[in-house]
């Protein structure tokens, strides 16, 4: 699974508790410190479409396009029409690409609710609300939100967001530098083509990669572990 890879942090909570501002504060802290970040914001608004009405994605997607992307100078944008009803955890983090160290969901709560590799940020807005979590979800790594400190008790790990914007990042970023030294290296498959790398999906690199290994261990004096580094190289002949 795409999440034993890469560490992925969720801030979960009720409504205007801070969890974008948590997210916020994380993003900055983390990208401060050399990390490249991921955020997949969750928005249930049934009719909510990142397009505007009227511009020439929003007709081209009206016309019957599946993918749209819109290039500008400084953004590519990827919009895609598909029902996202069926999407799982690794589905969503699939599209966040491999080129980053740490994904930072916001929102998704019945989807990360008790995965055990997704650690969850809760922001409250009372001590009813963290009463409410700490049945809710597992495992919390801490509470954060607006509230004063005071007014929470003692036994619970609460983050203050206008105080304690430096703790949080350094919680997170201890904790993310420990799963990082304890998780296993990816068995990495890339495609190149004149040296540029091929996008791909995992489950097309995992196909190559046991097709290419099996097809090798089928030759003579070939002992295959399936942990080689192998590169083929393919060269059209010169005219």
């Amino acid at each position: 699974m795409y999440a034993l890879y890469k560490p992925v942090i969720a801030v979960v909570g009720s409504r205007n508790s801070g969890k974008t501002m948590a997210v916020e504060v994380l993003v900055h802290g983390l990208s401060s410190r050399g990390y490249r970040v991921a955020t997949v914001k969750h928005i249930p608004k049934p009719n909510f479409t990142i397009d505007r009405e009227g511009t020439d994605t929003w007709r081209h997607a009206k016309a019957g396009a599946s993918i749209v992307i819109g290039v500008s100078p400084n953004e590519l944008a990827v919009i895609k029409r598909v029902d996202t009803r069926g999407l799982d955890l690794d589905n969503i983090m699939t599209e966040c690409g491999e080129d980053i160290d740490v994904v930072i969901l916001e929102g998704f709560k019945k989807i990360v609710r008790r995965v055990p590799y997704v650690l969850k940020i809760v922001a409250v807005k009372n001590h009813d609300e963290i009463q409410e979590a700490s049945k809710a979800f597992s495992p919390i790594l801490a509470y954060t939100g607006l509230v004063s400190a005071k007014e929470v008790p003692q036994s619970f790990d609460y983050i203050n967001l206008l105080e304690e914007k430096e703790k949080l990042v350094n919680l997170v970023y201890e904790k993310v530098e420990d799963m990082r030294s304890r998780s296993k290296p990816m068995k990495e498959t890339r495609i190149l083509i004149d040296g540029k790398s091929l996008p791909c999906k995992r489950f097309v690199r995992e196909i190559v990669r046991k097709t290419v290994l099996a097809m090798i261990s089928a030759l003579k004096a070939t002992d295959i572990r399936g942990d080689e580094e192998v590169h083929i190289m393919i060269k059209s002949k010169a005219k």
